[in-house]
């Protein structure tokens, strides 16, 4: 049974990592293939129907895809654009879910409790797609910092909704006067226990001795926060963003920079993993049948979402200095992603209407990462909300650039085996040199002449680490020197991701 379950285990892995493959090759999200993945798993039922337990979904892996985001994000960024986050976040998440749960109501003929999880699960937005595309097309960091923190903040909210309304699914009833005491507990427990962990958390991370350890804490502080959250009936999900923004913000002030790397870098794994295996466990929960009788259903449950998103962002920005072509911006990045199918997995597998919903869940999000994931950069380009355009000298120096080094790399295998004299090998590694020059010259240009192209930037940063890295393991360079000019190598890094 076990020797089973690993195979599968490594069914699953094998196919996101070929899926990951294939999406950066072609240039899309990977979110975006994976859910045509999970499409194909159900069509052609070539992946085995496995159970899953909705218990390991709500305790493993929304914690953990929370605090991915939360961990990366910028404190104080978005506590500049506070008042348009929770406009959106509260009373924009709330629009927008009795917008969808109205016509769940009417047009699909739901109970409106059920309507209304419906509508909260929908309320769940996915910034994975759109940070992707802010990263091909940079946009005024206001903006950015507006859409990261509604997603963080409205997850929270919505997560909430989901939990209450799910409650109330299953109970059949409960008392208007219970139900939002319950609310109020769980966002006001789930703000003092997330600042009580990461306060503890915080001087924990002050004394650990390397990066090993700073991941090991922070693992120990995130599932801390989310099963003392749930055990104190409060919400898991805001004590995790909590602990996130918090100890995100202490490691970029007391860790050394290798272990902000390690952090970063550890998370973004773990949640890309997670990805991997939300949309591919969807697959294996679905049937074919049951998504093409929800076929209406899920067209309609689109429609709905949508106006509902466009009521909360025009209506919570009427009176906001926000300009009109971000609100359409926010209204046409309303994605959905892997945290609302993680929390329609969630759901308690004996619920009424469960069946239904994660088909419906499943159908919108591949229907909104198709039509507008896909092509949200081309979106920002024809709105004009990008800062500068691409270019063309750039491209055009990247790949002088890289053919000259590749160039002199060759010249001096060469000449180590003996195969060209030293003179030819100078003659023609000088002029290798003068095109290193020149395209060099271009991409250091200065911001008004030409627009600075981190990736260069950050392949180079990264190309140090790793000839020194190489260096101290083979003997070359003292472990102290090396380790202290690594750092500042990595900081480079940090202060570079920080600014793009």
């Amino acid at each position: 049974m076990l020797h089973h379950r690993l195979e599968s285990l490594l069914l699953v892995v094998a196919i996101g990592a070929l899926v990951a493959v294939g999406a950066k090759r072609a240039r899309i999200p990977y979110n975006v293939a994976l859910v045509v993945v999970g499409l194909l798993a159900v069509v052609g039922q070539f992946l085995p129907h496995t159970p899953l337990n909705p218990e390991l979904v709500l305790v493993a892996f929304l914690p953990i895809l929370v605090f991915e985001g939360a961990l990366s994000a910028d404190a104080e960024s978005l506590g500049q654009v506070a008042k348009p986050i929770l406009a959106l976040a509260l009373p924009g998440v709330a629009v927008s879910l009795l917008g969808t749960a109205l016509v769940a109501k009417f047009a699909l003929g739901l109970p409106f409790a059920v309507a209304l999880l419906l509508g909260a699960l929908l309320s769940i937005t996915d910034t994975v797609s759109v940070l992707l595309a802010f990263r091909s097309v940079r946009v005024p960091h206001r903006l950015a910092a507006i859409m990261e923190g509604e997603s963080l903040f409205n997850d929270g909210t919505a997560l909430v909704l989901v939990s209450v309304t799910a409650a109330v699914v299953t109970r059949g009833s409960v008392p208007a006067a219970e139900t939002t005491k319950a609310l109020g507990m769980a966002i006001a427990g789930g703000l003092a226990i997330g600042f009580a962990v990461a306060a503890a958390g915080d001087r924990i991370l002050r004394s650990v001795p390397d990066h090993l350890t700073a991941v090991l804490v922070s693992l120990v502080l995130v599932f801390g926060a989310a099963l003392s959250a749930e055990r104190m009936h409060a919400s898991p999900v805001i004590a995790v963003v909590v602990v996130g923004l918090m100890i995100g913000s202490s490691a970029r002030r007391h860790l050394a920079a290798g272990s902000i790397l390690a952090l970063q870098s550890f998370w973004e794994a773990i949640g890309f993993l997670l990805n991997v295996f939300i949309f591919i466990l969807v697959g294996m929960q679905l049937e074919t049948g049951a998504l093409l009788r929800e076929a209406p259903a899920i067209g309609i449950a689109t429609l709905a979402l949508h106006a509902g998103r466009a009521v909360a962002v025009y209506g919570s920005f009427a009176f906001m200095n926000i300009p009109i072509r971000w609100q359409h911006v926010m209204v046409f990045g309303n994605i959905k992603g892997a945290l609302s199918m993680a929390a329609v997995l969630a759901l308690p597998a004996t619920m009424p209407y469960r069946d239904r919903l994660i088909p419906i869940v499943f159908g919108v999000t591949f229907i909104t990462l198709i039509t507008q994931a896909l092509p949200f950069a081309r979106f920002l380009r024809a709105l004009g909300v990008s800062e500068s355009a691409r270019d063309a000298r750039i491209d055009q120096a990247k790949g002088v650039l890289i053919a000259a080094r590749r160039g002199q790399l060759e010249l001096d295998e060469l000449l180590a085996a003996g195969l060209l004299d030293r003179k030819d090998h100078a003659e023609r590694r000088a002029m290798f040199q003068r095109r290193v020059i020149a395209a060099e010259n271009i991409l250091r240009a200065p911001a008004s002449e030409i627009a600075a192209d981190h990736l260069v930037d950050r392949a180079l940063l990264h190309a140090q680490k790793a000839a020194l890295s190489d260096a101290v393991r083979r003997g070359l360079l003292d472990g102290t020197a090396g380790d202290e000019q690594i750092s500042a190598v990595d900081k480079d890094l940090i202060a570079l991701e920080e600014h793009h």
